[in-house]
């Protein structure tokens, strides 16, 4: 989670708490070696498909390497990100504990936020942040990582590994970019993407060593055969910088900008071509992440590993059709929400992200069209009122000009529903075969993070524009995707929504563990709430029991 950037006073969640540390960058000369490699390897002969075993998509769906549909119910399980460089918690509770409760609420994947200073470093956390965590003692930040991560596997949870910032700290990066080279900064883009192919490589048991740091390999496999790690969350809430005097759209992450190329000529250009790349100038978010997938998916190809799903967060602002990019208006959303870029509009030429298996300034692998899945954050007004809150907020669509699923169709849902329609202004027909790609009219869409208080009026106050109203309304919403009824229905027919709730972290305010980490903060917002859109093995069973979905009441319903 991200500060909320409306040109007004903005929030920051509780998950986010201190500052960042001023570090500068070590240069990873090995991992440097492996990306040009990649580029070399790329620009020669890529297979054209990844070995068997990954995991894929289809339509709106994300398929397992059996071919079966898994949808994502999981929870984030943030501290790697921060100053303290490991995951919270583990001063209370072993990642055994914490892990076997995350199994027992009935979640199947886990969100976990680094920094690339933590992943660049290696440090030895505190010894009072890991106390009551024996195995942890010692150890550094990678490998308590890889810890949690064959803890989680060996119990059937999967995990999305986030880069939620560059330097050690919290909530998102300050500028609103993938990199920050700023005055006590030096994470450059290349910095980024050498490390995105140093994860991968570290995810396939290969040790990513400084010194002799990297004691522990990454397993797989987990117990259900299937890789554990399910992808990459590639940049967490890339956004707009504001402030009280205003925003600055072009200075902070754009949506097919073009960085240089001029979108009226070529919308979707080669995302190596940019000038900017070497300098660490670049703005625009949508080649940024389709450079990140091509040496990803390169290394991939290049190991004959099977591709992992890469996960591509919105931005935050977006030229409305009567806008341009230099001087707005602008459509303003939620940090990592806003995906309207995608389809773009009547004055704004469309840039939906498409993957290559490696690439460089001078050609592309091929496309690979079934590994991306669109990612969006959401909230409600507790962490800022957004003018959709008001006395007309209301639920399905067409209800008043504050429809909520009005709302969220016009931001993310759209990519769900089969309407992704990249339009380019003056010209018959968007250019979708420039990489190789053939057209899509869907993806998966991931809500990585939306989460409420834990108050009586955080979860059932039933005002117009509440936060009790946003909360139900956003897990009916989801609901419907699943299986539609007169009291979840909204009028947009999504289908297979994937989410993860933030957050797990017992000291959050939106907090699903309770003190200590131990048992929940508030059961009904598992019991009464979440619980009723978990999918899978692991969903908490229906019944009036305790510890049952529906135990603590029924699912309100959509006000």
């Amino acid at each position: 989670m991200g500060a909320v950037t409306m040109g007004r006073p903005f929030l920051t969640k509780t998950a986010d708490r201190g500052s960042a540390s001023p570090f500068r960058r070590r240069t990873q000369t090995r991992v440097f070696l492996i990306c040009a490699a990649t580029l070399a390897f790329a620009a020669g002969s890529v297979p054209g498909a990844a070995a068997t075993g990954a995991w894929t998509t289809s339509g709106n769906q994300i398929l397992t390497p059996a071919g079966g549909q898994f949808i994502i119910t999981g929870i984030n399980w943030y501290g790697f990100e921060t100053t303290s460089e490991v995951a919270h918690g583990l001063y209370t509770k072993d990642y055994s504990f914490i892990l076997n409760e995350v199994k027992q609420y009935g979640y199947n994947t886990i969100r976990i936020p680094f920094s690339n200073q933590m992943w660049d470093t290696d440090p030895t956390p505190a010894p009072n942040s890991i106390s009551a965590c024996p195995t942890c003692k010692g150890k550094h930040s990678r490998d308590i990582l890889a810890l949690i991560i064959n803890d989680a596997g060996s119990i059937g949870l999967h995990v999305i590994l986030d880069n939620h910032r560059s330097e050690a700290g919290n909530s998102a990066e300050a500028n609103g970019l993938w990199y920050n080279t700023g005055k006590n900064s030096n994470y450059t883009e290349q910095g980024w993407l050498n490390d995105w192919v140093s994860i991968e490589d570290w995810v396939h048991g290969i040790k990513q060593t400084q010194g002799s740091t990297d004691t522990v390999s990454v397993s797989f496999n987990a117990s259900d055969g299937f890789p554990i790690v399910l992808g990459f969350d590639l940049r967490n809430e890339p956004h707009t910088v504001c402030t009280h005097t205003g925003c600055n759209y072009l200075a902070g992450s754009t949506w097919g900008t073009g960085d240089g190329i001029a979108p009226s000529t070529d919308p979707n250009p080669n995302p190596f071509a940019p000038g900017c790349t070497s300098s660490s100038t670049c703005h625009d978010w949508r080649l940024a992440a389709e450079r990140a997938g091509a040496l990803i998916l390169g290394e991939a190809a290049r190991n004959a590993w099977g591709y992992p799903l890469l996960f591509v967060e919105g931005i935050s602002q977006y030229p409305t059709a009567a806008g341009t990019p230099a001087s707005g208006p602008y459509d303003y959303y939620w940090d990592g929400g806003q995906l309207q870029g995608i389809n773009g509009n009547a004055n704004n030429p469309g840039a939906p992200v498409v993957f290559n298996a490696g690439g460089s300034a001078s050609s592309l692998g091929p496309a690979v069209s079934n590994q991306l899945v669109y990612s969006a954050h959401d909230y409600g007004p507790t962490l800022y009122v957004q003018p959709w809150f008001n006395s007309s907020t209301c639920y399905p669509s067409g209800c008043s000009a504050s429809s909520l699923a009005d709302v969220w169709n016009s931001h993310w849902a759209f990519v769900d529903t089969g309407n992704v329609n990249p339009v380019w202004p003056g010209h018959a027909l968007y250019p979708w075969g420039n990489t190789g790609s053939s057209a899509y009219t869907e993806a998966p869409v991931w809500i990585g993070e939306f989460g409420s208080g834990n108050s009586s009026s955080d979860l059932y106050t039933t005002g117009a524009g509440s936060e009790g109203q946003w909360f139900t309304d956003l897990v009916n919403f989801i609901n419907s995707s699943y299986t539609l009824t007169t009291a979840n229905s909204s009028g947009i027919p999504v289908k297979n929504l994937n989410w993860t709730y933030w957050a797990l972290n017992a000291e959050d305010s939106f907090a699903l563990l309770g003190s200590s980490y131990t048992g929940l903060a508030n059961p009904n917002k598992e019991y009464s709430f979440l619980c009723f859109d978990q999918q899978g093995r692991f969903a908490v069973p229906p019944g009036s029991g305790s510890g049952q979905c529906g135990s603590t009441g029924p699912l309100p319903a959509a006000q």
